[in-house]
């Protein structure tokens, strides 16, 4: 059961990460592209939107490991969740990097 409610919990936030990705790259004006200086609203949102989620949702996995920890269960899942986290919010840092000229 504690597996299922860390993969929804991480399901949840790569989902949230990847929907603001999606917003930020589909609402660049009219003749404009993301790297333009017209789109830098948008390349804002993509650049900090997704790693900000997903910083957010490692240390939400920094304390359900806590929780678990001092409740005595097996909390190793929930540190997976956060390296998970971790590491999915530099891809998203290394691909706004891309964004920059």
């Amino acid at each position: 059961m504690q597996f299922r409610r860390i993969a929804v919990y991480v399901g949840l936030v790569v989902a949230a990460a990847l929907g603001v990705l999606i917003y930020g790259a589909t609402t660049v004006p009219d003749g404009c592209e993301i790297a333009d200086p017209c789109g830098d609203t948008s390349r804002r949102i993509v650049s900090i939107g997704p790693p900000a989620i997903m910083l957010l949702g490692a240390f939400g996995a920094v304390i359900g490991t806590l929780r678990t920890w001092s409740a005595g269960a097996d909390w190793r899942r929930w540190f997976g969740a956060f390296w998970f986290c971790l590491v999915l919010m530099l891809v998203f840092v290394a691909m706004a990097g891309t964004l920059t000229r």
